[in-house]
């Protein structure tokens, strides 16, 4: 049987990450957007940052949900 604080990662098993944890990280992904769209609107992004930009943001959706089912989970 699956343990319940643990979330499927692959083939893989890893604890679930606490609500800090997480909006840790979902903040330091929003503070990295900010200084991508600050380069992106005044100097401009080459190919490669653009990609990278579409990954973060892909991260950041991730996190976000994440976030929110961590958050569903505490008031259960």
């Amino acid at each position: 049987m699956r343990d319940p604080d643990c979330l499927a990662n692959g083939d893989n098993f890893m604890p679930e990450r606490s609500i800090q944890e997480i909006r840790e990280e979902l903040e330091r992904l929003m503070l990295k957007q900010i200084d991508m769209l600050k380069k992106q609107a005044f100097v401009g992004l080459t190919q490669q940052e653009l990609r990278e930009q579409y990954k973060l943001l892909k991260q950041i959706r991730e996190t976000s949900a994440d976030y929110v089912a961590a958050l569903k989970r505490s008031t259960d």
